[in-house]
Order: structure tokens, then sequence, then C-alpha cells
């Protein structure tokens, strides 16, 4: 088989996504490792921690895939480690790496299960801090070979090793490198709000550019009048200071044979140095420091008609003796808006099929997941161009569509069937409508719904306050394939904008009046439906139990994210850790509410599924509450994904 692919961000549309992080202008620097010192190479970094999937899959008995690695400068990629997975029917074969037309390395492929290969990059040039490669596989069969998504050669946990040593950065452009490892931000302790919200955003605005690329950050406080960071940055890592007693600009500052940058200025202008940055001007910053004048950065605004390659959607075609399918991604961040009503042109053509036979019949399935939402009949004509209507059931934050060109033509051995091609434009056009209340609900509408811009409001704005907002903007920024827009105001600005907002409320007081999925009450419990319905059910537990929670809720039309607890920030602290520990967690948020207990596992929270047996008293009562609310204390030990489920389950009505 071989494919002809664009690339779009996100990694699961296609088999590898080439990432291309050029000269990425952000930041940073997590604290350096005991083992590692200034300059050193980095460890082995797997493709997640450079955008892409560390699955890479070869299509057909010829597969082709591209992929691109980032480079910082003075560093160099020396080999790509991986599994492999190799079909039963596959007997040998090899993988070469090439460079444009530069055979750079070939390697028998082991058909062993699970078996390790190692692709030589000796002598790849590096070009504008990246390096574009091939990858070709070349397999022997034995009889039967139904090459199809669920039989091909993959490699798994794919891993770059990188030799050389890191250039120390001198200038504030020679700061940002092309991937970055971790970011540490440092605020003073009695951090002001411009200081804070000036670490909000730099913080969101490096996980935005580096993205899919994952970007630990952490925050962390310094005195006052200390702008010199305690420890020293690892291999690809970067410390900034942010601190408005310091020289107004962007400055680097070197200690300890490593490098930071500390960003100064006043209340007025230190969120405009700090979006310079990671603004298009930053790489023209050839100096120890730099100056940022006014910048504007509008929000981007939704629009009711775009195409798909607005949405990143590339043109795309595949050719196959099976089934060729194809996939692209319709993600509600990229619409602008929480969607409804979506409507999809597809447009593209296909192989006719051998003339006079009657497998030359057949259709195009369109699916979402295992649904098929609709089927387009082929013809002699070879192309189609329709409309297709995605329902609002199975929208998600990121909704997979495939396109299948089906027909009984297929042959059991190799040379046996007919090729097939099928083909989809990026010229197609995509219309929504702004879904009110959001669709789907929840987490599961964030961060679109929080859209165009969203204001972030804490209620003491200590530098603890500081790091939890960072947490949690971090992690709505990762989801989302567009920068958001964060504005820093006062409790009371957010409580009475109108505007989508984040609050938070590290030990429950200072937040405005609301009604959240989940409230306490001394020892009461109150589960509230967000729906037009705002049914509610309570329990009363004996003891209480403390917890922290992160909710979302809607009021007078807006979304509302609220970061609280029963009374103890710790409870709170540990919920966010635990979401930042795994970027993944985010991704996988349900219901209304993730609520931490101490020492237990976060336990997911669906109000209306709580609720929704308020009608049949005898099949749903307190006691499936207290099975929601406890299911920490109760299930010590199961992840969020199992108390999800028990939930779910919990919630429907018993078979009679």
């Amino acid at each position: 088989m071989y494919v002809r692919q664009g690339f779009g961000r996100r990694v699961h549309m296609v088999s590898v996504v080439s990432v291309v992080i050029g000269l990425i202008v952000a930041v940073s620097g997590v604290a350096g490792s005991a083992s590692a010192a200034p300059g050193d190479p980095p460890p082995a970094m797997s493709l997640r921690d450079l955008g892409a999937s560390t699955t890479v899959t070869f299509p057909g008995q010829q597969g082709e895939v591209s992929l691109s690695l980032p480079v910082a400068p003075d560093l160099t990629p020396s080999v790509l480690r991986a599994d492999t997975q190799v079909p039963a029917f596959v007997t040998g074969g090899s993988i070469d790496v090439l460079q444009g037309e530069r055979l750079i390395s070939r390697t028998p492929l082991p058909t062993g299960v699970n078996a390790s290969i190692e692709l030589p990059l000796r002598g790849v040039r590096v070009d504008q801090n990246a390096v574009n490669l091939t990858l070709r596989a070349y397999l022997r069969v034995d009889g039967f070979c139904q090459f199809d998504p669920d039989n091909a050669l993959r490699m798994t946990n794919t891993s770059v090793v990188y030799t050389g040593r890191e250039a120390i950065p001198q200038t504030v452009a020679e700061f940002l490198p092309p991937t970055l490892r971790g970011l540490t931000i440092y605020v003073p302790d009695d951090v002001g709000e411009a200081e804070g919200a000036a670490a909000v955003n730099l913080a969101t605005a490096v996980v935005s550019q580096y993205a899919p690329a994952p970007v630990p950050i952490e925050t962390v406080a310094l005195p006052r009048g200390s702008m010199v960071p305690p420890t020293v940055a690892g291999p690809l890592e970067r410390q900034i200071v942010v601190n408005g007693d310091a020289d107004p600009g962007l400055t680097i500052e070197t200690s300890r044979g490593s490098s930071y940058l500390v960003i100064g200025g006043s209340d007025e202008d230190l969120l405009t140095q700090t979006q310079f940055l990671t603004s298009n001007l930053a790489p023209i910053a050839l100096s120890s420091s730099a100056v940022a004048g006014a910048l504007h950065n509008a929000p981007q605004l939704p629009q009711s008609v775009q195409t798909l390659s607005n949405l990143g959607v590339p043109d795309q075609s595949i050719t196959s003796a099976a089934w060729p399918r194809l996939t692209f991604g319709i993600d509600q961040t990229r619409l602008g808006w929480s969607a409804t009503g979506v409507r999809v042109q597809l447009i593209g053509s296909y192989s006719p099929g051998p003339s006079g036979s009657s497998s030359s019949d057949g259709a195009i399935a369109v699916r979402v997941g295992d649904r098929v939402i609709t089927t387009i009949p082929t013809d002699d004509s070879g192309t189609f161009n329709t409309w297709v209507d995605i329902p609002d059931d199975v929208l998600r934050r990121y909704t997979e569509v495939s396109l299948t060109l089906e027909r009984g033509n297929l042959g059991e051995t190799c040379g046996s069937g007919y090729r097939n091609t099928l083909s989809l434009s990026s010229a197609g056009e995509i219309t929504s409508e702004q879904a009110d209340p959001p669709q789907p609900a929840g987490f599961g509408s964030l961060p679109q719904a929080l859209m165009p811009r969203t204001q972030l409001a804490w209620t003491t704005g200590d530098s603890a306050d500081v790091a939890r907002a960072v947490s949690i903007v971090t992690g709505l920024q990762a989801l989302s394939a567009v920068p958001l827009g964060i504005d820093v105001v006062s409790m009371d600005t957010a409580s009475t904008s109108g505007q989508p907002a984040i609050l938070i409320s590290a030990d429950g007081a200072g937040l405005p009046d609301l009604t959240l999925p989940l409230q306490a009450d001394g020892r009461t419990l109150t589960v509230t439906s967000t729906g037009s319905s705002a049914q509610a059910s309570t329990v009363t537990l004996t003891p209480g139990i403390e917890f922290g929670a992160l909710e979302v809720t809607r009021q007078d039309g807006r979304t509302l994210v609220v970061a609280t607890s029963t009374d103890d920030a710790r409870d709170l602290d540990a919920l966010l850790d635990w979401l930042t520990a795994d970027n993944a967690r985010w991704a996988s948020l349900d219901g209304d509410a993730i609520v931490q207990v101490s020492g237990q596992e976060p336990v997911a929270l669906s109000a209306d599924e709580v609720n929704q047996g308020a009608e049949e008293p005898d099949r749903i009562g307190s006691w499936i509450i207290a099975v929601a609310l406890l299911g920490a204390l109760v299930l010590a030990g199961a992840v969020i994904f199992g108390t999800i489920v028990i939930r779910r389950r919990r919630g429907r009505p018993e078979s009679s």
C-alpha cells in the first residue's frame, strides 16, 4: 500500500504526525535533575515528548511514513528505537531510513513478538532545527496477506536518542529550544496580581506554542529580593523568573554554567514583556536583553462556515489492495465554540473498480467510531461531493470521522486483489452553530465553552493560587488546538461580567453564590444537575468527608470552572497534582466534577446520572449517591476510569 498524506495537528489522525517545531518561541525550564549537568545530552525522548504518536504504522506491504524530528543547536539525532509488531503472515523484510533521496540506513526487520529494533540515523543533516525523514518498510510474506488497519507493521514505544551537548543560550532568541522537556516559572513569594497574570499567560503560551508536544510546567516561589533560581536547569529545560522589580524587558542571566531568563517591568508592561517571548518578534531578539513595545493579540472569533483545511485537515489519498480508509478530525476548539448542527462537505475521488465486474459495486461508509452515520454509493464517475450531518450525540471535543471504500473484491493472497484508491479534499466546507448549553456537557465542553476568551480569578492571589492557576490553564490549553485567551481579573469582576470564567478558591471561601454540581454543608452533600431541570439529591454522611474538587457548571448562559475544597487546600492541590502528572488525565475527564478525598484516587461525578433516577426512587436512591460520592473511600485504589464505569453502570435501571 502506498500512502500520500499531509499531516494535521492531532496525532491520532494519521499513522504518525510530522511534527516540525522549528524555532518555537517558548521559554522555560524545570529544575534540573541531579544526574544531568548543563549542556549534557538529553535522555532518550519518546515521540510523544516530540508531539507525535509513539506508534508508527506502515500501511501495506511497502508502507511509507514521514517523520520530522526537532533538533536543538549542537545536538544530532543518532538512532530511533522501538518495539515491533509484525503481522503473522510476514516472514521478514527491512526498514529504510531516507532523507530526501539519500539512504541513511537499512535495518533487517525482526519477526519475533515485540522484538526491539534500532534504526541508525548517522549522517542525517539538520535544516532549520529539524530533521525530515522518510521511513519505508519492505515486507516479505507467505500465503495469506490481507493488509488492513488491523494487520499492519507497527513500531511501538518509539523514541529518539540525541548525541552532542546542547548549546547554552546567550540571547533571547537562542533561549527558545525547538523542543522543551520542562519549564519552571519563578514568581515572588509575595506575588502581585500583574506578576501572577504574567506567569499564567506565559505558561499558557508555552503549552500552545509547543503543542501537541507536552511541556511539564512547575511554578515555584522565590523571596522577593532573589532573582536567581536555586537549582540548575537540565538538558532541554528552561527557567524563567517573573519579577516586577527586575529591569524592564527580557534579560538572559547566567549562573553555574547555565542560563535563565528574567522578565521584569511595571504592572502595566509586565504582561506585554511576557507575550513578546512567544510572539513572532522573539526570533529577532539577537541580544542578551530586549524590551517589547505594545503588542496586539486579538482573540480568534468563531466562524459558522470554515473548510476542512482551516481545521488542520490536509488533502489525503491512500491506495490499498484492501478496503482503503481515511480519517479526519473535527476539533471543536478549532471551530471556536461548543458546536451543534455540524455538517461536513465531503469532496473526493475513488477507483471506480474493475470494468464489468460485480465487485465494482460498493459504497463509501462514513463512520464516527463504530457507528455508520451515512453511506455514499459509488458509480463509474469515481468522484463524490456530498454533505454529511454529524449527529449531536456523537460529537465530542475531538470527533474522528472515517471514510472506508467497501467492496467485495478482496483477495486473500498477495497480488490477487484489485488495488483501490480513495482520496479526500481539504477544500470541503464545515458548518456549525453555537450550542447552548454546550454539547457535550461538563468536562467534555472544555475548553471550547470558554472560547474565545475567559476570565480567571482567585480568592487570595498568593503564589500557591498562581501555581494552581498555572496547573489548570495549562491542562486546558493542552486540550486545545488554538491559543486560549486568559484574562486575570478580580473575583468580583469575574462574578458579574457574564463571561466564561475559571474561579479558584482553595479553601472554599470567597466564591460568589453558585449552584455547583457537588456542594457540602457540614455532613450533608448535595448533587445538583446542571441542566434546565436543576434536579437535586442530598445525602447525609456520618462521619462527614472533606475533599478537593474541580467542577464545571453553567450560570446565566456561561460556563464556569470552579476549583475548590471543603476547607483544606491540600485536597485541591493533591487533585491538581494528580491531573498534572499525566496529560492524558485531562483529556479523559468526564462528568461535571472530579473529587479528591485525602489519600484516595480521584472520583468523577456526573450530576445528571446521579439524579436520573429521581422518578424511580425504588431503583436509585440515596445509597447510589453515596456510592458515587464515597467511591474514593469504598473503592480504594480504583483509578478514575474504573470509577467512571461504575458510576455509569449504577445509573442504569436494572433489567427486570
